[in-house]
């Protein structure tokens, strides 16, 4: 069977359209579910993110009655489950709380009592100095203060603290070099480090004491110098302080925070830019400190991968506007890794508290429009596809249809004349005989059809017969059906028809005929043949006595009409 026809038609052109919005719909589902993988889990802007009511849930079990957080509710009654780090882990849940806008859930006034227990001044303080510490009856240092003041500060209340004495705490622990000590590292002495800076410098931030009145321009000049001072030329980023080897990418997050929030660095984004010698830092930090897994490593070409380290590089590349420098699906992933099966975050503190805050520094890369876009085309090519497909099923019924009534109507047609053959009218009878009281059967001959043939050839006996039906055709009734009987002979079944209306109509035919001037042979005549139907007769049994009557007009002379 030749598939040209086939090729040639709209059924192919439909089928072409349903094979290509198949593989349409696989390849836009195919990139809807790849950015499905890699940013769905990004917030949206004003859009609850989807792990937020298990993460909350999780994090709000783990407030103590006394206020702070523990990542093991089990040991709530342990003595040991308050200690030096129970500051540091609360000041992560209660920012982590906020960001996921879930105040309401934090015991307020217990957590701000725990804080301020640990609120006094130094014990070596002179004048009016105060700060924070781990624990209760332990020393003030920068790091517990910061922690306590971003607690209060994300809870708002400050106002329960004299933020002028803190501030005066925490410039006593500057130095002439512009860095800050801290007393909570003993490790360090009284040694400026870039990370006691930052807790410094964002401690003094969150109290709004970076202004001139407090740090004036000469001192945030010092600040600016120290961290200068701390650039490694060797390895590109920096030092923990000056003349020390680069060993952490903590301490390029530590570096940008203590330059980043100073007012005479605010001014100008390129400023700040250009401190922290951005273009170098970016590639030392992907090329040292990134893993084979495209995240982030504390440590200088390991393969240790580090929720801190990715942490603190997402969130200062994010304030600079250099989110391209990072691997976001790689870094989405990395994060999905802590997910619990429910769906929110759930495995410490500080790995929560990461985890959200990745993401939400990420949400300026959801690619929600392109999501949108490609959800909408997946399932616009799926549903061309289906009406495609629907439309070339019902247009190759149509076509088997039309095909199958051709093969009937072929197989019920006379060829020569496109008249009804036999077999079709005596479908006709079958279907009449039961709803017609009356039914006559009328049967006519060619008088002397042979002579045609012999006289004027086979063709022109062809063309008598074809203008014969056509006469027939218009001059019957619509209810009537005429058909080619075989030869030269012709049937008519004529429902509703008594005799004597038979006859005439009949003689009315024959009357026609004979007047005709037909093409090929000018004139001719024809003998006609008429029986009604009797009860439980066939057609068979019709056509005998139809027969006869026209033997009969053929004895009388042809030409005539005889019923019987």
């Amino acid at each position: 069977m030749s598939l040209g026809p086939f090729l040639k038609s709209k059924r192919s052109i439909l089928l072409w359209i349903a094979i290509i919005s198949v593989v349409l719909s696989g390849f836009f589902y195919q990139k809807y579910r790849e950015l499905d993988k890699n940013y769905s889990i990004i917030p949206a802007t004003d859009e609850t993110p989807i792990y937020a009511a298990d993460t909350i849930n999780w994090l709000t079990k783990r407030q103590h009655p006394d206020g702070y957080f523990v990542n093991n509710p089990d040991l709530f009654d342990e003595p040991s489950i308050l200690n030096k780090e129970s500051v540091r882990l609360s000041r992560y849940a209660v920012a982590t709380l906020v960001r996921l806008g879930a105040t309401e859930h934090i015991d307020r006034n217990a957590i701000i009592n725990f804080v301020l227990q640990n609120y006094q001044p130094p014990s070596n303080a002179i004048g009016n100095l105060k700060g924070f510490s781990a624990l209760p009856n332990s020393e003030v240092n920068i790091r517990a203060t910061m922690d306590s003041i971003i607690i209060l500060e994300k809870l708002d209340a400050l106002g329960t603290i004299d933020t002028e004495a803190v501030a005066q705490l925490i410039l006593a622990y500057q130095n002439n070099d512009g860095g800050f000590w801290d007393p909570g590292y003993p490790e360090f002495g009284q040694q400026s480090t870039v990370k006691a800076t930052s807790f410094a410098v964002r401690a003094l931030h969150h109290m709004g004491k970076l202004n001139p009145q407090v740090v004036d321009a000469e001192r945030q000049q010092q600040i600016n110098q120290f961290i200068q001072n701390s650039w490694s030329k060797d390895t590109k980023t920096f030092a923990p302080f000056p003349g020390h080897p680069a060993i952490s990418s903590y301490d390029a997050h530590r570096a940008w925070i203590s330059i980043h929030y100073l007012p005479i660095n605010q001014q100008d984004m390129e400023t700040v830019k250009s401190l922290m010698r951005l273009d170098e830092l970016v590639v030392s930090l992907n090329d040292t400190f990134r893993t084979n897994d495209k995240v982030y490593s504390e440590e200088g070409h390991s393969e240790r991968n580090s929720l801190k380290a990715t942490y603190l590089v997402v969130a200062m590349l994010d304030t600079l506007n250099q989110l391209n420098a990072i691997s976001v699906p790689d870094v989405v992933q990395f994060i999905k890794g802590y997910r619990d099966p429910s769906g929110g975050f759930s495995s410490d503190i500080y790995s929560v508290h990461s985890a959200v805050d990745i993401l939400s520094h990420l949400s300026s890369t959801r690619m929600t429009r392109q999501l949108l876009i490609y959800q909408v085309l997946t399932y616009g090519a799926i549903l061309t596809a289906l009406l495609a497909s629907l439309i070339l099923f019902t247009l190759h019924r149509r076509v088997e249809s039309r095909k199958r009534h051709a093969l009937v109507r072929r197989a019920q047609t006379d060829r020569l004349t496109g008249l009804h053959n036999r077999e079709y009218l005596e479908q006709r009878y079958n279907k009449f005989k039961d709803n017609y009281s009356h039914l006559a059967f009328v049967l006519l001959d060619v008088d002397h059809f042979k002579l045609i043939n012999d006289n004027h050839g086979h063709l022109a006996g062809d063309e008598v017969l074809i203008e014969l039906s056509a006469l027939l055709s218009n001059n019957i009734r619509k209810t009537d059906t005429l058909a080619r009987w075989g030869g030269e002979e012709f049937a008519i079944l004529c429902p509703a028809t008594e005799p004597g209306h038979a006859r005439d109509f009949s003689e009315k035919l024959r009357s026609l005929i004979e007047a005709h001037a037909f093409t090929s042979v000018n004139h001719l005549t024809c003998s006609f043949g008429v029986a009604c139907a009797g009860k439980n007769e066939t057609l068979r049994d019709l056509y005998i006595k139809a027969d006869k009557a026209l033997y009969q007009s053929k004895r009388d002379g042809r030409n005539k009409v005889t019923y019987l």
